[in-house]
């Protein structure tokens, strides 16, 4: 079910109206976890103080109002070697929509830095010449192309900005050339740590089925993401969902956490990183402290916010069609109907069930299942197409309508 308001909680709400009149064995396990994983990128954030989402908002708001300065980053691109595209939008409920305005923003770091370079005060122009010049130098830039950028850049630098317009940019300068290393500290972390939860919303927004994988993707998500911050020795004890949700406190408290110098922060991040510890570099120092802080809410919110220990999703995921012909996942799915999904069969339909249960997990003619390649299902219709097992088929059919994503949404609205 969705986390919203209006779906859980409310005598009139979705929930309440399907559970009355349509499906009275309606499982209600937890929130869409896809909002979970997308609401922990919005913790992640908040120690850096949302900066570089309001920086994403501001390159992609001066270059979308402002047809010179978007011609004009198209030919520097051009001049550079680097590919044009436009700055890409940051839109807050947008899924890790943070982690693609990233991706983007690093692409076209390079022609954005010369780009900018001609807003900056003449004053300063003398001071971070250098970072053009190494541009120049890394994307080996010809003379002639050089002498086309220089007439580009006088151009822009005599633009006759509105009040708007000139605050923005000076805040676009002040990220991107000012305090670049601060920035680029940023980027590179989250470019090495949002994909973790990128990933888990994809793989969850497909439309197949994956409610038989879900527990599995949820721990490891949990557990990929600890990895990066908290102490190997407690992690490798936490074997289950419950034993994890109990390193809530140790990380609230710092027990469980790592050093900063010793936590996980990309390749790119962690050379500025131990540069900067050498040198005692204060911006390094409060990289660290946000960095440290970003990690333990953000872990901390995953831990509390996903079903990690669910009796439900731990017997759904037994009829993955590989767990077939295990006496483990046997014993769990004759529990599914007990304690997870009382009111699917009838009551005197327990003998059948288990029958059905039994020859099903000994069955040698039915189709092999490969993993990678099929849908399960498209396995379990197949395996229903025999008749063989009636009373099982109503028990994974309820399963495999269980949404696990976002996808819902758009059918019910």
């Amino acid at each position: 079910m969705d986390s919203c308001a209006v779906m859980r909680g409310s005598k009139t709400g979705f929930e309440k109206r399907v559970r009355d009149g349509m499906a009275p064995h309606l499982v209600d396990i937890d929130g869409d976890t896809c909002h979970h994983a997308h609401n922990a990128s919005k913790k992640f954030s908040e120690p850096f103080e949302r900066v570089l989402e309001r920086f994403f908002t501001d390159l992609f708001n001066d270059v979308r109002w402002s047809v010179d300065l978007k011609e004009a980053l198209r030919e520097i691109c051009l001049l550079i070697n680097v590919t044009f595209r436009m700055p890409h939008r940051f839109v807050n409920h947008r899924w890790l929509s943070a982690y693609d305005s990233t991706m983007s923003t690093l692409c076209l770091w390079d022609a954005l830095t010369v780009s900018y370079y001609a807003f900056l005060p003449k004053s300063n122009k003398t001071l971070y010449l250098s970072y053009v010049v190494e541009i120049y130098r890394r994307k080996s830039v010809s003379q002639e192309s050089r002498s086309r950028i220089r007439e580009i850049l006088t151009s822009l630098s005599g633009k006759n900005l509105t009040a708007d317009g000139r605050n923005r940019k000076q805040r676009i300068i002040e990220r991107l050339i000012i305090k670049q290393k601060e920035t680029l500290l940023h980027l590179h972390f989250y470019e090495t740590v949002l994909p973790m939860l990128k990933k888990y919303v994809l793989v969850l927004e497909m439309k197949e089925p994956l409610i038989h994988t879900l527990h599995d993707n949820m721990m490891e998500l949990v557990r990929d993401f600890l990895c990066c911050f908290v102490r190997p020795e407690l992690l490798s004890k936490a074997t289950t969902g419950k034993k994890l949700m109990d390193l809530i406190e140790m990380i609230d408290n710092g027990s469980a956490v790592l050093p900063g110098s010793e936590m996980f922060f990309g390749a790119k991040a962690s050379a500025v990183v131990n540069v900067g510890l050498k040198k005692k570099d204060s911006t390094v120092q409060r990289f660290l402290t946000a960095a440290s802080k970003a990690y333990s809410e953000c872990g901390k919110y995953l831990l509390k916010k996903l079903p990690l220990n669910s009796t439900a999703l731990k017997y759904f995921s037994t009829i993955d069609p590989v767990c077939r012909g295990h006496s483990a996942s046997l014993a769990s799915m004759l529990k599914i109907t007990d304690c997870v999904l009382p009111n699917v069969r009838d009551a005197n339909e327990k003998d059948k069930y288990e029958t059905d249960l039994r020859r099903f997990h000994s069955d040698s003619s039915l189709p092999l299942y490969k993993p990678k390649e099929d849908r399960v299902d498209v396995w379990w219709w197949q395996v229903f197409q025999t008749g063989k097992y009636p009373t099982l088929q109503k028990i994974i059919s309820a399963i495999l309508s269980c949404f696990h994503g976002p996808q819902v949404e758009g059918h019910l609205m």
